[in-house]
């Protein structure tokens, strides 16, 4: 099964790059790059999306408040050339910080660490059924 991926990003570079790298791995599958945050955020929540990959500093809105208005199932890995975010990134609920430019092996890494947490959730929650 491949996770659905959206990317976000103001910069017609990064959203080249990015989705790049998203299509020749394995586990995702591009359904499109948004260079308006507004637009991006309307079709993440009205598409089958798992994860948006979602860059810092936009303008009109910012990662971390455009990332408040995601529909709560949806998983988000920010991205930004300033690794001081990376802190906030965490506190705000994202999955993972990807410092730019990214690569493939930053990008597995992230995809993989997000697969793992999946799968725990997934054991605990038949471990609590069986339980109960």
């Amino acid at each position: 099964m491949k996770l659905n991926v959206i990317v976000i990003d103001d910069s017609p570079v990064q959203l080249l790059v990015t989705s790049k790298l998203i299509q020749r791995n394995k586990h995702l599958n591009l359904i499109a790059v948004y260079a308006n945050p507004s637009v991006g955020l309307l079709a993440a929540n009205s598409s089958e999306v798992d994860i948006v990959i979602l860059d810092v500093e936009m303008p009109d809105i910012d990662g971390f408040s455009l990332m408040k208005l995601f529909d709560g199932h949806i998983k988000v890995i920010m991205n930004s050339t300033k690794a001081s975010f990376e802190s906030r990134a965490f506190a705000a609920g994202a999955v993972d910080f990807l410092p730019k430019p990214l690569n493939d092996l930053s990008l597995e890494s992230s995809i993989s660490k997000l697969l793992m947490m999946e799968k725990y959730a997934n054991t605990r929650g038949i471990l609590t059924a069986l339980a109960s």
